[in-house]
């Protein structure tokens, strides 16, 4: 057990934590990827306070990184140093009032669609169709359909690395295409959401024809990770599917490795033996297309760990 395990340990021990924690823990089921190195510590806090708590009492050079459902990432073979943090149970509750909707940051997406649709609440559709958490969806603004999750946001309540609370509150400067940009080295506990009542029928409408287009066009029931590269819409007319098949790049592949036969911007993975390889793949493919297009893709899924 090294310096930073046996600190945390102690503060764990002391703490009489109820949350699980584990040491050089493997990662590789919390990829969709299937695969990926190990946590240096590995922890489910069992409430906000016990996060805050472990937080606030571990060292300031021990790295703090969260994990959701692990839909879109690459957790690299050398694994993610310090404390890597998933949040559970403790986070996963939607209430709502008059004009909020609030939903801890454990909360899945589809789950926060479905809870809006039972209350007529308009607006979630598109959460549907997004394989994610609310708190990935805040840290990214994630979106698909024409929506986007700056759409509805009004605050984000965070924890800093090192224990304190920090509200996150919606501004025009917040978000961007699929990135928050002020979100630095915070943990998402709740967001909350402007509410809006719509007509059910309409709701589940929408969610039957998002559901629908996503089976049509996106793979299912394989190592996959979502969309790999950002759109460039600043840079381009094009979207990268169209720009990797513009390139010749569709058929790419890479031990294992390629895109599906469905969505050209959608990896899937059919090996073991290295996550780095799916980063490989990746970066194989920015260097192509920059090559032959001049356009720059830039990574949507995250990418984790050291190499």
């Amino acid at each position: 057990m090294n310096e930073n395990q046996q600190i945390l340990k102690e503060i764990f021990l002391k703490n009489k934590v109820k949350g699980n924690y584990k040491f050089d823990y493997n990662l590789s089921k919390y990829s969709w990827f299937g695969i990926g190195g190990n946590a240096e510590i590995f922890y489910i806090p069992s409430s906000l306070e016990e996060l805050q708590l472990v937080l606030s009492e571990k060292e300031e050079n021990i790295d703090v990184t969260v994990i959701g459902l692990g839909s879109n990432i690459i957790i690299r073979d050398g694994g993610i140093p310090g404390l890597v943090v998933r949040l559970g149970n403790g986070f996963n509750n939607i209430s709502h009032n008059k004009n909020t909707v609030f939903a801890g940051a454990a909360v899945q997406d589809k789950v926060l669609s479905k809870y809006c649709l039972k209350n007529s609440i308009i607006g979630f559709e598109f959460y549907y169709g997004i394989p994610g958490t609310v708190g990935g969806a805040a840290c990214m603004n994630a979106g698909c359909f024409g929506s986007e999750t700056k759409d509805f946001f009004i605050k984000a309540k965070c924890l800093s690395s090192q224990g304190e609370h920090v509200e996150l509150n919606y501004s025009e400067e917040l978000f961007s295409y699929r990135k928050n940009n002020f979100l630095n080295k915070h943990i998402i506990c709740e967001v909350q959401f402007n509410k809006e009542i719509g007509d059910p029928l309409t709701i589940n409408k929408r969610i039957v024809e998002i559901n629908d287009q996503r089976k049509e066009t996106q793979p299912q029931k394989v190592m996959t990770a979502g969309s790999t590269f950002k759109n460039p819409f600043d840079r381009s007319e094009f979207k990268a599917w169209q720009l990797i098949d513009k390139a010749g790049l569709r058929e790419y592949e890479l031990n294992g490795i390629s895109f599906s036969e469905k969505h050209a911007n959608f990896i899937v993975n059919r090996q073991k033996d290295s996550a780095n390889l799916i980063e490989d793949f990746g970066e194989n493919i920015k260097k192509e297309v920059k090559n032959r297009l001049g356009i720059e893709l830039e990574w949507e899924i995250k990418i984790l760990g050291n190499r």
